[in-house]
């Protein structure tokens, strides 16, 4: 009897350290450690007679073949989720890694779409503004003299742009004089909070080739002052462009 204690108290250690070894319990091996350890307990308290002991050693040899294929399946499923362990950090690296490329990806085509509407914005190039002396034959003559000015001259070019859309466009234009006053017009417009007072609406047909457009604008009164002029050209409320001149 106490060898056949002994064989099943080893068995018991054998199911106690296969159950000890798995992070989520194996019901057969639990079931089987069970029934090992309900015939221990009979056994201790049986009469150790020669049919007893045999009964007993046969149903050691049928726990003993039963734990062999048990302690084979654990083994085996131990080896699948190491590998499925595996699979599951490689496929998280993976993933992590794709995360980080999308997000780097549109990052990239956040700035490219940012890159490409403000591409699609017109520009305005070579502003230039003087006086002018307008003779009865239609001739405009530049003069810097306050005194012969008939009227103010704004030219702008638009130069091309394939991205731009086509079509009807228009600028407001901002005469400054000495005083700081708006000639001209002197219409205000609300953007928001900002207030602009334009001299005038330039307006032209864009077809995106190079273009040049040229307006006149005039004092309220007949008389310029002499001093510094300052010319802004917005689209709406965002200026593109700016230049100055001198009457004398």
């Amino acid at each position: 009897m106490i060898e056949v204690l002994k064989d099943l108290d080893n068995m018991s250690s054998l199911y106690a350290e296969a159950n000890a070894d798995n992070e989520v319990a194996n019901t057969k091996l639990i079931d089987a450690q069970a029934r090992l350890e309900a015939l221990v307990a009979e056994l201790k308290t049986s009469k150790s007679s020669v049919s007893a002991l045999l009964k007993y050693k046969k149903k050691y040899f049928e726990l003993e073949s039963e734990m062999e294929v048990l302690l084979e399946e654990n083994a085996t499923l131990k080896f699948q989720n190491t590998l499925l362990e595996t699979s599951l950090d490689s496929t998280q690296v993976q993933l992590s890694t794709q995360v980080a490329s999308n997000t780097k990806l549109e990052a990239q085509n956040q700035r490219l779409s940012e890159s490409v509407e403000a591409a699609k914005k017109l520009t305005v190039e070579r502003l230039n503004a003087y006086g002018v002396i307008q003779r009865r034959s239609g001739k405009l003559v530049p003069t810097t003299r306050a005194s012969r000015v008939d009227n103010l001259r704004i030219c702008y070019s638009v130069p091309s742009n394939l991205l731009a859309e086509p079509g009807d466009k228009k600028y407001f234009v901002q005469v400054i004089d000495p005083s700081l006053s708006v000639i001209g017009s002197n219409t205000p417009i609300q953007y928001e909070e900002d207030v602009l007072k334009y001299s005038y609406v330039s307006t032209f047909t864009y077809d995106n080739e190079l273009l040049d457009v040229c307006d006149f604008v005039a004092a309220d009164e007949a008389d310029y002052e002499k001093g510094v002029y300052t010319v802004n050209v917005f689209d709406q409320n965002r200026l593109v462009s700016t230049s100055t001149f001198t009457l004398k």
